[in-house]
């Protein structure tokens, strides 16, 4: 009798501290959003530390866009920036939820531009606009979140790199920080002309980044936007000198490298 209680209480032991363990490791969680700036529906996949479902604590933010990309598992046919493993070689007090919004392939061009180009009519503000006044509730509203701008990022790359900084710039009292990585500035001029003409919020933080190898414009223009912001009054605390990877292309290998960089800079 006395040995058969030892032996389920033991395994009520064993249960218990695989449940915590289960718990208490970093998972990916994928669920929909409704769109109703455009009227469409988006998976959104969900990176939540270990440690979040164990605990009291609250965490920044980091969204970021074509949500198929950038995290292991992924469903992208030109890899992964693998953004869940690199969160993970930081202790557990240094990593933030991170939001992935998938792209929708056929609006992607659309979605992620805010100005007129012979591609798609422009849906950025609107886009824009869905992150801040629907996405970025509910994620407050499920998760532990720090809400404050300072907590709060932006990032991604290309068209996810354009949509990034024009965000940052509309709504500088919701986002404190901006990954740009690879940006398609080429597709949007005027977006120089907005960051030249607005009072920009210098304790905003701005990180741009591309490859030396990605094309003719795009290192000059992530020089240009980045001169502009040192001249509008940023300091290189808050405006590093673009990262330019040499012989890096235009593709996730280069992000991913990119963003290892940019993280550390983000969370500490």
């Amino acid at each position: 009798m006395l040995r058969n209680f030892l032996i389920i209480l033991l395994g009520m032991v064993s249960a218990q501290g695989l449940f915590a363990q289960k718990a208490d490791t970093a998972s990916i969680v994928i669920s929909k959003i409704n769109i109703p700036q455009l009227g469409r529906e988006r998976t959104l996949r969900i990176y939540l530390p270990a440690g979040y479902a164990t605990s009291n604590k609250k965490y920044p933010v980091l969204y970021m866009h074509d949500g198929q990309n950038i995290f292991t598992g992924n469903t992208s046919f030109a890899g992964s920036w693998l953004a869940d493993s690199t969160a993970k070689t930081f202790p557990v007090n240094k990593q933030a939820i991170i939001v992935g919004i998938d792209n929708s392939g056929k609006y992607r061009m659309a979605e992620y531009n805010a100005y007129e180009s012979k591609y798609a009519k422009p849906e950025g503000d609107a886009y824009a606009d869905f992150i801040v006044k629907t996405l970025k509730p509910y994620i407050d509203s499920l998760y532990r979140t720090k809400k404050e701008a300072k907590y709060t990022a932006i990032a991604g790359s290309s068209m996810g790199g354009l949509i990034s900084m024009y965000a940052a710039v509309k709504y500088p009292d919701v986002f404190g920080t901006a990954g740009v990585f690879s940006p398609s500035f080429w597709i949007a001029p005027p977006l120089y002309t907005l960051v030249e003409g607005k009072k920009m919020n210098t304790k905003q933080r701005y990180f741009l980044s591309c490859g030396d190898k990605e094309g003719d414009s795009e290192t000059g223009d992530v020089i240009k936007m980045d001169s502009i912001l040192v001249s509008k009054g940023f300091s290189r605390r808050n405006v590093p000198a673009a990262l330019i990877i040499k012989g890096g292309k235009h593709n996730e290998a280069q992000w991913k490298a990119s963003f290892k960089t940019f993280y550390a800079w983000l969370i500490n």
